[in-house]
């Protein structure tokens, strides 16, 4: 439940993947969580954005998130589809001082939309993201027009992970069409979205990122991949395992620091050197050639929960494969078999741990007594 007091507003967000334990954050109610300057990062804005990016796992409690901070007109979209061209959101709209302030919130990824996430594509912006922000553009232009008769809207835009990704380039496209004064933009977990060279400009768009999350990490710095905005590493703030482990009740098990994560990347840039080799350079793995495009499609499949025989050979076979370092890399802190066997989507692993809401909650706790 979200409570509400004179003071403080209170919201609540569930710890994912440790059932029945859930959070709360205390919003000041004396003052706007949304900052009076677009430009100026808000510790304030940022974990408001935070809680609603990773309660977006639970309709219900993101509804109720937002109509605690003022938002009324809710609507939620695709929450319980996983088509890949698709992505969960939540539009909600306030109004203050006669804008309508219109929030969207972007649900991270579940199902079949793995296998969006490493489809890169060879156009400016990552494929998979990209055709995932047209249909939330369209949707968030429906809501527009339909609720902004007579006020200028301006635009919270928040996401963790898939979401962030969306979360960003949705935003970008924003600030193009209205002007960046109107959008404000805080991601979470978010990959590279683009190889466009005027990221910079955009900034209203804070993408609050760890080195140790190979998520962020990809597709690759070295294919010419950034974040619209300006990123913000919360690897340097200290160290977040204790707070993990009051928010979880289990031990951190992810990369404290990111030369693992660096290690990976310098061996996936040796299989494929750019997008083409990503598509199209195949190496032996058991009976089968595969590019690192395959070889990543296997591991959604085990993501999604379509691990079959199929897959599961390519993680064996793979062993003894030139993709036995990013193998090891991925079953970090687990055991392959477990891996492979899994059936409840993303499993315990050090690369899940490094990714998962809970270390973006602790790290940004950490990051923001700095």
């Amino acid at each position: 439940m979200v409570l509400n007091t004179e003071k403080k507003i209170l919201l609540r967000y569930p710890i994912t993947g440790f059932p029945h334990r859930s959070e709360l954050c205390q919003i000041d109610a004396g003052e706007d969580f949304l900052p009076a300057i677009y430009t100026a990062f808000s510790g304030t804005t940022a974990r408001t954005a935070a809680v609603l990016s990773m309660s977006a796992e639970d309709e219900k409690l993101l509804r109720q998130n937002l109509e605690n901070l003022g938002y009324t007109d809710i609507m939620t979209i695709a929450f319980t589809h996983t088509d890949r061209g698709k992505i969960g959101m939540c539009i909600g709209s306030r109004v203050k001082d006669n804008l309508l302030q219109i929030a969207v919130v972007l649900r991270g990824t579940t199902g079949d939309e793995w296998y969006s996430n490493f489809d890169i594509g060879y156009s400016a912006e990552h494929s998979g993201f990209a055709r995932a922000a047209d249909f939330a553009e369209l949707k968030l232009g429906d809501y527009v027009f339909t609720h902004a008769i007579g006020r200028d809207p301006v635009f919270f835009i928040t996401g963790y992970s898939r979401g962030g990704a969306v979360a960003n380039i949705l935003a970008k496209r924003l600030c193009d069409r209205y002007g960046l004064e109107q959008v404000c933009a805080y991601t979470f977990a978010s990959p590279a979205t683009t190889i466009s060279r005027r990221t910079n400009r955009y900034s209203t768009i804070f993408n609050l990122v760890r080195d140790e999350d190979f998520f962020t990490r990809v597709p690759l710095t070295g294919w010419g991949y950034t974040r619209y905005g300006k990123s913000l590493s919360m690897s340097d703030a200290g160290d977040m395992t204790a707070r993990f482990k009051e928010l979880t009740g289990k031990e951190y098990i992810g990369f404290t620091r990111q030369a693992a994560v660096d290690n990976f990347l310098h061996a996936a840039m040796n299989l494929a050197p750019n997008v083409h080799a990503y598509y199209e350079r195949r190496r032996q793995v058991g009976d089968k050639r595969l590019s690192l495009y395959e070889f990543m499609r296997a591991v959604a499949d085990m993501l999604s929960e379509n691990m079959d025989e199929a897959a599961a050979d390519v993680f064996l076979s793979a062993m003894v494969s030139e993709y036995t370092d990013l193998i090891s890399f991925l079953s970090s802190g687990a055991d392959l078999y477990e891996l492979i066997g899994s059936a409840g989507g993303v499993p315990k692993c050090s690369v899940a741990d490094s990714h998962c809401p809970a270390a973006y909650m602790a790290a940004l706790d950490v990051f923001l007594q700095k």
